[in-house]
């Protein structure tokens, strides 16, 4: 008899909204679609996942994120990777626990950050059906067509020799940070130590890139498989709207220039205080968006606002133009409103983003020393002018024509039937 019971995605993110919003568009297309969803990753989600119809399991506690998040040098170039990294590892033994009890369903199928370490140790020990989702091309090593990484990059010209090395001394230096709290999970469970941790020693069945080619140009020395699906049409949930007052705002006089610095950051009130002094400079309106009110200066002027949250997909059409940190959630929807981009990098995929949004000539970026009041204003300026608007609507029309979203559910269906064909046809007949 075919068996024709719905598959159950477990889906495993950890990070701020750009790493867990996808994962929640993702769910929700397959709960659409009849599957059962479980969503595992930190617990000040639990509530949104449950209004979505999804299972929930806590990866980390909120207590524990913010403990992160509200360490400074969790955006510090170089010293952010040690922090996460180190907090990614010493949380290994206790996910991959809880990433085992979810496959134990014979249905299930995870679908991964692949920054959640215990992962692969998962993949290698019980061997589920795996997908990892690539929200940006900088989680991809290459030598082709380097990734900007804080610190220091691969420069572009590199020959091979060179490349190999430095990604090399990379892994080196991930090892000396993860190994030691991965390899004793590993040897509790009778598994090799491994070195390159972030290589994969097993590799998933599936791996899907959240991002267009014209965005992340694939690379001849890219791992095989990967598939690009585009950028995914998710920034929350649908039910919230933009406030009416901001929209009213908004309207209500020439485009203000939205300001936000990323949905966990703690430690940008030197940004917001030099953002105000830019917006009278030039006389521009502005939106200041941040969770922590208390970084912003005190009183703002009537013609700067502040909203804890805002769904971009409603305000950016609304605004001039962007100023922000560069994660790959915002860089998407502003590339999906077509508005110009000034970004401010401080860590992780960043640089990398901010890097690929000036090739494309839809924004710029900020380096350190020049974060100032003056630099913002006159960049400003510069990214209003027609021949950026133009250019910005150009790469809009693009990202309109993406079917991401359906294209990667097609994809996740197909492993999870390929698995279930597999297991049936082990089956003794009836």
């Amino acid at each position: 008899m075919p068996d024709t019971a719905p598959t159950h995605f477990a889906l495993i993110s950890s990070g701020s909204d750009g790493d867990i919003f996808p994962f929640f568009g993702l769910g929700k297309a397959l709960v659409g679609r009849g599957h059962r969803v479980t969503l595992a990753t930190n617990d000040r989600y639990q509530t949104l996942a449950e209004d979505q119809g999804f299972g929930f399991r806590p990866l980390v506690s909120s207590a524990e994120a913010d403990s992160v998040f509200e360490n400074a040098d969790s955006w510090h170039p170089l010293r952010s990777a040690l922090i996460t990294l180190r907090f990614r590892a010493q949380c290994a033994r206790r996910q991959y626990e809880m990433i085992a009890s979810l496959v134990r369903d014979s249905r299930a199928v995870l679908v991964v950050n692949p920054w959640v370490l215990a992962a692969s140790v998962v993949k290698e020990r019980l061997a589920p059906p795996m997908a990892t989702i690539l929200v940006n091309p900088w989680q991809i090593p290459s030598i082709d067509a380097p990734p900007v990484m804080p610190g220091v990059s691969l420069p572009t010209w590199a020959p091979g020799p060179m490349g190999r090395f430095y990604w090399w001394t990379f892994d080196r230096l991930v090892d000396l940070i993860v190994g030691p709290d991965i390899n004793r999970l590993r040897q509790s469970l009778d598994l090799r130590p491994v070195r390159r941790i972030l290589r994969w020693p097993v590799p998933p069945d599936l791996a899907i890139g959240l991002f267009p080619a014209w965005y992340g140009p694939p690379q001849p020395d890219w791992p095989a498989g990967i598939r690009l699906a585009g950028f995914l049409h998710y920034d929350g949930p649908t039910n919230l709207d933009l406030p009416v007052e901001l929209r009213e705002f908004c309207r209500g006089g020439p485009p203000p220039v939205a300001f936000t610095f990323g949905s966990r950051m703690m430690h940008a009130a030197d940004l917001f205080r030099e953002a105000l002094s830019a917006c009278r400079t030039i006389g521009t309106r502005g939106v200041f968006l941040t969770r922590y009110p208390v970084q912003l200066p005190r009183p703002l002027p009537p013609e700067v606002r502040h909203y804890e949250f805002a769904p971009l997909r409603e305000l950016l059409p609304l605004c001039a133009a962007l100023v922000h940190h560069g994660g790959i959630g915002t860089i998407a929807r502003a590339l999906a409103a077509g508005t110009p981009q000034l970004i401010v990098p401080q860590a992780y995929d960043q640089f990398d983003n901010a890097r690929r949004i000036e090739r494309l000539g839809a924004g710029e970026q900020l380096k350190r020393g020049r974060r100032t009041a003056p630099c913002i204003a006159t960049a400003l300026a510069r990214l209003t002018a027609p021949a950026v608007q133009a250019r910005c609507r150009a790469l809009a029309a693009e990202y309109a024509n993406s079917d991401c979203l359906d294209r990667a559910v097609r994809w996740l269906e197909e492993l999870a039937n390929t698995r279930q064909n597999v297991v049936a046809a082990a089956r003794p007949d009836d």
